[in-house]
């Protein structure tokens, strides 16, 4: 995932038709680990992030995919133990990250020095220990099961 340089303004200005409304139990703080960012990263591929923050240590996480147009926003209340989430597009990007987040903690937590990536000229892939264990290419909703 990339630190985008976007506003919400940004995000907002391409929306057409209305968001999904949710909530979420993932604490988007827990994601300011680097490690658990960096496998977002892969298993969230083409997504950008922005935080805008406000007043009483309130924040919202805003995920945007350029390609599809998909963007999700979180909002964070300190002491909160749900979190709104919406989203819209074709790419619902939040599940995806708490898919990605999901797949992390299941392999127990990996420091991002525990990947590696491959490139031969049939294809590229990242791995996990070892060229053998493959990371997934893409997260998918945690609605069609685990990883």
């Amino acid at each position: 995932m990339d630190a985008g340089a976007g506003t919400e303004r940004d995000v907002m200005a391409v929306i057409q038709g209305e968001a999904d409304n949710g909530r979420t139990r993932l604490n988007p703080s827990l994601l300011g680990d680097d490690d658990a960012w960096f496998a977002a990263g892969v298993l969230v591929p083409g997504c950008q992030w922005v935080v805008g923050h406000g007043p009483d240590g309130e924040w919202t996480l805003w995920l945007t995919d350029s390609t599809s147009g998909s963007w999700a926003s979180v909002d964070y209340e300190p002491d909160a133990t749900e979190y709104e989430v919406q989203q819209h597009g074709p790419r619902l990007l939040w599940n995806e990250l708490e898919a990605a987040h999901a797949w992390w903690v299941r392999a127990g937590r990996p420091a991002r020095t525990r990947f590696g990536l491959t490139v031969t000229s049939a294809g590229q892939w990242v791995w996990l220990d070892h060229p053998e264990n493959v990371v997934p290419a893409r997260s998918p909703d945690p609605r069609d099961g685990p990883l």
